[in-house]
């Protein structure tokens, strides 16, 4: 509530001559530190998986002290976790921001299965390309074996899920995918495949061949989804899928 006329409002973040308030630097300083610490973990767990990685290994990479350490994270868990959806999201961003769409020939346009051939394949490109990314991979097999239905890796796969989803249901509209393939059933099959040749890639390549296996999926994948009344204008022009 106002004060009596000449006083200040001290109740207002007031900046002078362009310097943030000091409130306000722990706070961007201790997110900073937390990203510090969730780049260091994503390439450690993407190299080692979570078995392979002991947070003393994450500390010294972080350069923190261990009471900086442990402030942000208790327990490995809960840095996988975070350090898993941190890079998801990351990915995911990459793969629907508007320079990314018009990269692949997914933006505005494109009908929804030449999206989602797009989008599959420059997700193989982006994990074959960044070693940090890779966690998203290598933990999501490790976390999968240790959480269970309603859990929060379980939220996590939202993410994923819902993008298939909605370029499964545009295309159905469009007139270019079956109409008589539920949605979201059908997003979760594609997930599943999509786990199956990450989990696969990693066993035998490291990931490296990953953007050949996604290709070989999408040679199965994109005839089964097409509508029979499907044009050639309709399905991706790479029929290769290479």
């Amino acid at each position: 509530m106002p004060g009596p006329v000449g006083e200040i409002d001290t109740n207002r973040s007031v900046c002078f001559n362009g310097l943030v308030p000091p409130t306000r630097r722990p706070q961007a300083r201790a997110q900073r530190t937390r990203q510090q610490i969730i780049e260091a973990a994503a390439t450690a767990f993407a190299a080692r998986g979570f078995e392979g990685v002991a947070l003393n290994d994450i500390v010294r990479a972080s350069g923190l002290t261990k009471g900086a350490f442990y402030f942000h994270f208790a327990s490995k868990e809960e840095l996988a976790l975070a350090a898993f959806r941190a890079k998801q999201e990351e990915l995911l961003g990459h793969l629907t921001g508007e320079r990314a769409l018009a990269g692949t020939g997914a933006g505005q346009g494109a009908g929804a299965l030449e999206a989602l051939a797009a989008l599959l394949r420059r997700r193989a490109e982006l994990l074959a390309a960044d070693p940090s990314l890779r966690c998203v991979t290598r933990l999501g097999g490790d976390l999968m074996t240790r959480h269970g239905p309603g859990s929060e890796f379980e939220e996590f796969q939202e993410l994923a899920l819902d993008l298939i989803a909605g370029l499964l249901a545009r295309g159905q509209r469009e007139g270019c995918i079956r109409r008589d393939l539920p949605p979201r059933q059908t997003a979760e099959t594609i997930f599943a495949a999509i786990i199956g040749i990450d989990q696969l890639s990693q066993l035998v390549s490291h990931g490296e061949d990953l953007p050949q296996r996604t290709g070989e999926l999408l040679g199965l994948l994109i005839p089964a989804l097409a509508a029979p009344a499907a044009t050639a204008a309709d399905l991706p022009r790479n029929r290769h899928y290479q």
